[in-house]
């Protein structure tokens, strides 16, 4: 938006003040009006007459004098009316800086309105369109009005809209805005059809520069939604595809109208060659950001890889997660696979002009992938061009490229040709395509251009470009009657002339094409030649204002490399250019690479002088293998007198950065190494630029440790310390070397013991023992040993052992040998278990016991597993009671009690104590069986007395 201020200032009764915009943008080259309006103090009015004049400048204060812009009247408003509006012709006067104005008139009216100044912002592009309504979206048959608004800078060149395509009539008016600026506006008027729908409506405005530059062009657009309430799809014909190129189908579609609200983002595109199909058998399936919005009924999609499209038909199907899912089988289009790309179009085809007409070509190229249009470059390049992506009518597209020049007869019979190359987006060479006229830039005088020097090879043919112009006046006279000649002299005719090519031999004398071939290069001499033209009427001219120099060589010259010189990192696209001059058109050299590094492509190309040169442009990723190994280029030139082919190189010696390659590991020593012994690791690499830093790494469980760096390490190796790594970096990258794994050897180690079968073993049972072990070398030998108290007794050999195990021989040990040592393993205490054994029986308290008293009973016994059960018996001669149970037992003895023994049970078996004999006391008693006897001395009396052990006879006599 541009703002009007109007300051003021109160003088005499009146006030000063200017009224103007605050901003105003301008283009170089361009004309610029400046809306101003301007008020004086009442006692001034009278002052203001035709002697008034206006004064810009950007610094204030400034008079007549030191202005920096002195309009003249017709570049102003009617300044006795307070209209200060100026126009500059060529907005190159301005300066993106603050401007004032000043007042001046022969009288006493001088004044600088110092209150405001307009600040002036130079911009390179055009300013921005503006299209109302900017969305259009209505039911076919409507009445549309589009309105198209540009900014006019200057007023007396608003720029010029057009609309494409120009569907009705359109009303151009130029506008005022509330702040004096104006605008450009054209209304078009169309009724809306289903032919328009999709289709881009686009406006134009053209702004002219006045310093004759080229133009300047703004544009806006709309996409237009007509719907008209049925199923319909619009899209080309026929699509032609290059293999590992993109290409997109453009493709607009319309639904029941019932379907409209089914429109959303669950919708999806299929494509397919056959119908019937849907979403499940589709041949292809493209993701959303390969198609347009499909809910503005946008079905236009791009495939980045062409080689998923086969040369068939294509149908579209819609389908959404709802009901709406429809396969538009009405119409489908035809993909056609092509190998060259499409050809270009130069509009005009051919150019016939007077030196110094102002001249516009356009080359167009087809544009089969939207997102990666051909690049379009002019050769050689005359001028600015300005390049657009345009739409057809069938909604493809074409890039565009248009150039602007001036006509000179430099410019004649030099060819002028646009390349269009499309990029490949399977990594595959780009390809080009190319479109050419030769201008016919005629002066209206006698000229003739030709280049200076030609050298010349004995035995080869050789062409001399020559171009000529003549008077208008003869003109006329250019028909086939018309003869060449040369000579070494200017003085010559037809009689004299020292060669007299024919027409084959000559270019097209009627366009002004004097080229000529000579087959025989031994027909020149190293001399200055002349070219004479001659017609059977008033056209006889000799062109004396320049000749050729003629020079024979004996060598051809070399070809030129492009880039001479070749330093690139590794993965970089390369493309060198080998260029060798072709003296004889006809019979240009061959060139060849050496070594072929890949695809290359060769053209005939026409310098500025009209000689020609053949080039070969051979293109390749760089390589690390390509670095240090030259690259030539031979040219082969081929004799026409049957003398042997001329050769002449040129080469390049590449140098190719790259990250380190091939990184290794070397260990020395070499070999088996042992346990915690030093070796020396180094790490090698081959890299450009050279490796900067080396770090060292050991190798663990999923993970890695920094040990060290430099490019050696010296370490010592273990069993948990022997894989390493390296990494090598360099400016460009890192590379990893593979693992080294250092055969370290130490003595045996985890030497363990393992037993079959597992678990508890009953007595006197074989189990068979694996003694196993970490060693490197492998154990040669391993023993067995039976553990015992305070010693140790080889029991046998090899890695395993059957053996009977007893409570006696229960423990063993294994040892593990090979050639750097022995390593011994822990006891093994095999689980032994038997029946219960040495049962005791033990009496509390100890010793004869009186007869009728308690003592306890104990029974033990060593047994595994512990004894479950206890039981007590008395022993009656060969008979055994029963008297109780449980390791300890209370009784009361009597004299019958004389022996009693226990019995202990366990799973595996019972054992029996020996027979416990019992000391029971008790008092003397007579028995029935004693007797006494007298004699004259004494009474002798003999008796039988029972205790707790026998009878005994006593005798006792009385006196």
């Amino acid at each position: 938006m541009i703002v009007m201020t109007l300051k003021t200032v109160s003088v005499s009764g009146g006030t000063w003040g200017i009224k103007m915009p605050q901003n105003i943008n301008v283009m170089s080259g361009t004309c610029v009006t400046i809306p101003c309006f301007f008020d004086v103090a009442s006692n001034h009015k009278i002052n203001l007459d035709d002697t008034c004049k206006a004064y810009w400048s950007d610094s204030l204060p400034f008079n007549s004098e030191n202005a920096k812009l002195k309009p003249t009247k017709d570049m102003t408003g009617d300044l006795t009316k307070k209209d200060c509006t100026t126009t500059f012709n060529n907005a190159s006067l301005l300066q993106s800086t603050k401007y004032y104005f000043r007042l001046e008139c022969d009288n006493a009216l001088k004044y600088t309105f110092s209150q405001t100044g307009v600040n002036i912002s130079s911009i390179d592009d055009p300013p921005s369109l503006t299209l109302t309504p900017s969305t259009l979206e209505v039911k076919e048959g409507t009445s549309v009005s589009l309105t198209c608004s540009a900014p006019a800078p200057c007023w007396s060149h608003p720029p010029a809209l057009t609309w494409s395509p120009n569907l009705g009539q359109s009303q151009e008016t130029l506008q005022e805005h509330q702040d004096k600026t104006k605008v450009k506006t054209s209304v078009l008027s169309f009724t809306a059809s289903h032919l328009h729908h999709g289709n881009k409506i686009s406006c134009t405005a053209v702004y002219q520069k006045q310093d004759g530059s080229p133009d300047v062009t703004a544009e806006t657009s709309l996409t237009p939604d007509i719907s008209s309430g049925t199923w319909g799809i619009k899209m080309p014909q026929n699509i032609n595809v290059m293999s590992g190129t993109c290409v997109t189908i453009p493709c607009f579609f319309d639904v029941a109208s019932n379907h409209k609200i089914n429109l959303d983002d669950t919708c999806k595109a299929y494509w397919s060659d056959s119908l019937p199909f849907n979403s499940e058998n589709a041949k292809l399936k493209p993701t959303k950001d390969m198609t347009g919005d499909l809910t503005k009924k946008d079905c236009t999609t791009t495939f980045n890889n062409a080689s998923l499209l086969q040369s068939t038909k294509y149908y579209f199907r819609l389908e959404c997660d709802n009901a709406l899912k429809y396969t538009f089988s009405q119409t489908g289009v035809n993909i056609s696979s092509i190998d060259d790309p499409p050809s270009l179009t130069l509009t005009p085809s051919t150019l016939e002009v007077k030196e110094g007409t102002s001249v516009s070509l356009t080359c167009s190229a087809p544009a089969p992938c939207w997102s990666h249009p051909p690049a379009l470059t002019w050769s050689p390049n005359l001028g600015q061009s300005q390049e657009t992506l345009q739409e057809n009518q069938d909604k493809t597209k074409v890039k565009t490229s248009v150039m602007s020049f001036t006509a000179s007869h430099l410019h004649h019979g030099n060819k002028i040709s646009c390349t269009a190359v499309y990029q490949k987006q399977d990594g595959s060479p780009d390809v080009t395509a190319e479109t050419s006229l030769t201008p016919d830039i005629s002066s209206g005088t006698w000229g003739i251009k030709m280049p200076q020097n030609i050298n010349v090879m004995s035995g080869t043919c050789v062409t001399i470009p020559c171009f000529f112009d003549v008077d208008r006046n003869h003109k006329i006279n250019l028909d086939d009657s018309c003869k060449a000649y040369w000579s070494d002299s200017t003085s010559f005719n037809s009689e004299n002339a020292k060669l007299k090519p024919t027409k084959d031999m000559t270019g097209d004398l009627t366009k002004k094409d004097c080229t000529t071939t000579f087959n025989n290069a031994s027909l020149l001499q190293s001399t200055k030649y002349y070219f004479r033209l001659e017609c059977d009427n008033a056209l006889k001219y000799t062109f004396s204002q320049t000749g050729v120099n003629i020079s024979s060589i004996a060598v051809p010259p070399s070809p030129t490399l492009t880039p001479s010189t070749l330093e690139v990192k590794e993965g970089t696209l390369v493309s060198l250019m080998c260029s060798a001059p072709a003296p004889c058109w006809s019979h240009p050299p061959a060139l060849r690479w050496t070594p072929n590094r890949g695809q290359s492509w060769e053209t005939l190309q026409e310098h500025q002088d009209k000689t020609k040169v053949k080039t070969s442009v051979m293109s390749f990723t760089a390589s690390h293998l390509h670095h240090g190994n030259k690259i030539s280029c031979t040219a082969v030139y081929r004799k026409q007198d049957g003398s042997p082919d001329v050769t002449a190189e040129t080469s390049l010696i590449p140098v190719i950065s790259y990250s380190p390659k091939d990184v290794r590991i070397s260990v020395s020593p070499s070999g088996p190494i042992r346990e915690q012994q030093k070796v020396t690791l180094t790490c090698s690499s081959n890299a450009n630029p050279a490796v900067e830093n080396y770090a060292w790494y050991r190798a663990g469980r999923n993970q890695e440790t920094l040990i060290g760096t430099g490019r050696t390490l010296n370490v010592a190796v273990s069993t948990i310390n022997s894989i390493f790594f390296c990494k090598a970096t360099n400016k460009i990258g890192v590379k990893q070397s593979s693992n080294l794994q250092i055969d370290v050897q130490y003595s045996p180690k985890d030497v363990r013991i393992s037993v079959s079968p597992s678990g508890p073993i009953v007595e006197h049972r074989k189990v068979t023992l694996t003694c196993s072990s970490n060693a490197n070398p492998a154990v040669e030998n391993y023993a067995w040993y039976r553990a015992g108290r305070n010693q140790e007794t080889l029991i046998g050999t090899g890695r395993t052992l059957n053996v009977a195990v007893s409570t006696i021989n229960s423990i063993f040990f294994c040892k593990a040998t090979n050639k750097i040592g022995v390593e011994q393993s822990s006891n093994l205490q095999i689980d032994v278990q038997y029946s219960p054994k040495n049962i005791t029986v033990s009496v509390s308290p100890s010793g004869p016991v009186p007869e009728n008293s308690n003592m306890t009973l104990t029974c033990s016994s060593d047994a595994n597993p512990a004894v479950r059960n206890y039981t007590w018996y008395r022993a009656d001669g060969n008979q055994e009671t029963f008297i109780g149970t449980g390791m300890s037992s209370s009784i009361k003895v009597s004299r019958d009690t004389q022996a009693l023994f226990c019995k202990a049970e366990n799973e595996i078996g019972v054992g029996r104590s020996r027979n416990m004999q019992i000391e029971v006391q008790y008092p003397p008693q007579i028995l029935l069986s004693s007797h006494c006897s007298s004699t004259q001395s004494q009474l002798n009396c003999s008796y039988s007395e029972q205790d707790n052990s026998e009878e005994l006879l006593h005798s006792e006599s009385a006196s």
